[in-house]
């Protein structure tokens, strides 16, 4: 463009020399393009009457702008301009002016001077230049028409190919993929030399197509536009997914919602916009001024049209690789965590706290089944009477027939009163374990969720599978036997050691220890009534019966009474066992009815023990609860608000501000920003941020994983 400019310019010194009138050319606004040529050049190019002068040629050309042809103009009593348009397309004119004439009649020179508020020119130098007669201002008035078909003539080709550069340029960006899709209507329409008004109309749930986007006049008015299909030139195109170019609808009856918005087009287009093949909406647009769109503008909107498809479509596929990403990352998290799990409790708050931060809803759950007229229930958003009515009906359902063949499938369940809600089932080797619920927030996430929990499901169901067999022993073998044959004679003790094999297990996982062990202890626990004595002729396992052996050892110290040093007393508490003090040690917890405070009197047991016991129980106390299938439904208990999770001494998550970990202690709790903002007092935009910090220095993505990674780093309910 500059070299264009710069011919030009030549030309303009050319002819004003040659014809010995000044000559400039102007943009539409009045403001140079090219300096002036000609006698007076020196008093025009800077100062005060430069502007002066501008301001008067935009005057006249707001004044004149419907002539499109050359034109002579008075701008002072006998002093005369030419003027003559130069088209370089639909958008933007070009003017040469020359001048100035001097009116043959006009002999006293001081009728020329300046009035008020008049540019003052040179008027002196204008006189030895100017034409005397007004066949010469006619003569003046072909060659500056002349000229500016010249000037036409080297600057068209150079817009053109600006403005396919622009174009280029247009969709290089659109597929790059680099703007906010609330920009590109507004760009196309800068881009667009035709069209004075670009829209883009979306399509919403209701099946209509509301305009989002706009760029053009009446801006407030045709925003607030929406159209059903069929409807108008927008509604008639969603219609047929056809791209349509319209020309002369000005009185077309179809336009009648954009002339109702006090838009009044002359000609018109709409092309479908598409996600992958799913309509996304309508690209329209047209001029208020042209009746027709050339060929070109045509083929570039129907190119844009097609580019913002690929971009919509793309950026769908980017959202669900995204997301697929963030599924199999939290996946294998979740999968961890499910399989380092050290006791049932734990497992069923992984599935509750990954399923409620991933989905949203309003509540998720855990029911195992423990009997056929009792269920274990973990949840959370459920209150009381809520959570009983749920599970009776639950149980209803998922009680197949004898006759019912297959694996149970994850069902949606719509019932009255109660969001959808996803019941998957925790299934290993045809036996039912237990149900995992999740509320959803519309019946649309079921299709979208299905398969991935299914998975997460059927991995829970091993590690519960796996969890509770630990605990069982061979109807066959001796251990079972003896504990069911205390069940006809003394159902008391034969209850006793149920319940002490529930806490002994989960709590010597939480030890670490080994699962030789582990295994030992939960077997010992349903035989230690019986006497070392009455045992050691049926057990086989020497270790079993050093198990049982400490433990009556310890109940026998406790009814001697306490030593009198600590150093008899430290000897007697190394004498035995692990094994055999926990044992002892659940026993007289449960015998005091679940006080922790009595085992301050069970001194045998190491004083780290009983701490680390006591730590247990407190983390059990409000995360589980026994509904009975048969009875009638108990009052309504009032839902206690669980204490904040402590994660402060978790070392093997990243350093967290203390902000930051009471932010994640709130996550655990499945609350959302707003509650957390509510509960800290802080505003919802900090709680943002804090939640930001937290994913940025866990090295997560997402709610899901941040809590799968406090499970992994050690953290137990």
């Amino acid at each position: 463009m500059e070299h264009q400019l710069s011919l030009v310019q030549s030309m303009l010194d050319l002819f004003a020399d040659e014809s010995g009138l000044s000559v400039i050319l102007t943009n539409d606004r009045g403001e140079w393009i090219t300096r002036p040529s000609g006698t007076i050049v020196g008093s025009l190019e800077s100062g005060p009457v430069r502007g002066q002068l501008e301001q008067r040629l935009r005057a006249i050309l707001e004044q004149y702008a419907a002539i499109r042809n050359g034109i002579v103009h008075d701008v002072s009593p006998g002093v005369r301009l030419v003027r003559a348009p130069v088209f370089l397309n639909r958008r933007e004119t070009y003017y040469v002016w020359t001048g100035c004439l001097v009116d043959e009649r006009i002999v006293n020179h001081s009728a020329m001077h300046n009035r008020q508020g008049e540019p003052k020119f040179p008027w002196t130098q204008v006189l030895a230049s100017a034409k005397q007669s007004s066949a010469d201002t006619e003569k003046a008035l072909t060659k500056t028409c002349t000229l500016a078909s010249i000037v036409e003539g080297l600057l068209k080709p150079a817009f053109a190919e600006e403005a396919l550069c622009r174009r280029m340029e247009l969709l290089r960006r659109l597929a790059s993929n680099y703007e906010a899709s609330e920009e590109w209507a507004h760009v196309l329409a800068e881009a667009s030399e035709e069209a004075d008004f670009i829209g883009f109309a979306a399509k919403t749930e209701r099946q209509r197509f509301a305009v989002v986007q706009y760029a053009g006049p009446s801006a407030d008015a045709v925003r607030r536009l929406s159209f059903s299909l069929g409807e108008g030139f927008v509604g008639q195109v969603a219609t047929s997914r056809k791209a349509v170019f319209w020309d002369q609808v000005a009185r077309d009856p179809r336009t009648f919602a954009f002339s109702q918005c006090g838009l009044y087009p002359m000609s018109l287009f709409c092309v479908p916009v598409f996600r992958d093949r799913e309509l996304e909406g309508v690209l329209f647009g047209g001029s208020v001024t042209e009746p027709t769109l050339s060929r070109g503008a045509q083929s570039f909107v129907k190119a844009y049209a097609a580019g913002w498809s690929m971009r919509v479509t793309l950026g769908a596929v980017r959202e669900d690789r995204n997301t697929n990403f963030t599924r199999l990352s939290t996946f294998v998290e979740t999968c961890g965590s499910i399989n380092n799990a050290q006791d049932v409790k734990r497992l069923s708050y992984i599935l509750v706290d990954m399923s409620l931060n991933l989905v949203e809803g309003s509540f998720s759950c855990v029911v195992l089944k423990q009997s056929e007229q009792k269920v274990q229930l973990v949840s959370r958003g459920l209150g009381q009477q809520q959570a009983e009515r749920y599970v009776k009906e639950l149980a209803a359902r998922w009680s197949p027939p004898a006759d019912r063949r297959g694996w149970p499938q994850t069902e949606l369940y719509e019932g009255s009163g109660m969001p959808p809600v996803m019941e998957c089932p925790l299934y290993y080797q045809s036996e039912l374990l237990g149900i995992w619920c999740i509320a959803l927030k519309s019946p649309d996430q079921y299709a979208l969720y299905r398969e991935y929990m299914t998975i997460v499901a059927q991995a829970g169901s091993a590690s519960l599978y796996r969890l509770w067999d630990k605990g069982r022993v061979c109807r066959g073998d001796a251990v079972q036997l003896l504990n069911r044959a205390l069940g006809y004679w003394d159902s008391y003790a034969f209850d006793m050691t149920h319940q002490a094999q529930e806490l002994a297990l989960p709590f010597a996982r939480s030890l670490k220890l080994d699962e030789t062990t582990i295994k030992q202890i939960g077997e010992a626990c349903l035989v230690y009534p019986y006497s070392p004595a009455f045992l050691s002729d049926i057990l086989r396992s020497p270790e079993q019966m050093e198990l049982i052996g400490h433990f009556h050892a310890i109940t026998r110290l406790l009814e001697d009474g306490k030593p009198g040093g600590q150093g008899q007393e430290q000897a007697a508490v190394s004498e035995f066992s692990a094994g055999g003090q926990i044992i002892a040690m659940i026993y007289f917890y449960l015998q005091f009815g679940g006080d922790t405070q009595s085992l301050d009197q069970l001194w045998p047991v190491s004083p780290k023990l009983r701490a680390a016991f006591r730590a247990f129980c407190d983390s059990r106390e409000v995360v589980e609860s026994e509904i009975s299938l048969t009875a009638e439904e108990e009052d309504s208990r009032a839902n206690g608000v669980p204490e904040l999770p402590d994660i402060r001494k978790l070392k093997d998550l990243p350093p967290l501000s203390s902000r930051e970990r009471e932010v994640l202690g709130h996550v655990l709790q499945g609350e959302s920003n707003r509650e957390i903002a509510e509960q800290l007092v802080i505003s919802e935009h900090t709680v943002k941020n804090h939640m930001t910090n937290i994913f940025q220095k866990l090295g997560v993505t997402d709610r899901a994983q941040a809590i799968a990674m406090v499970y992994k780093a050690g953290w137990n309910r």
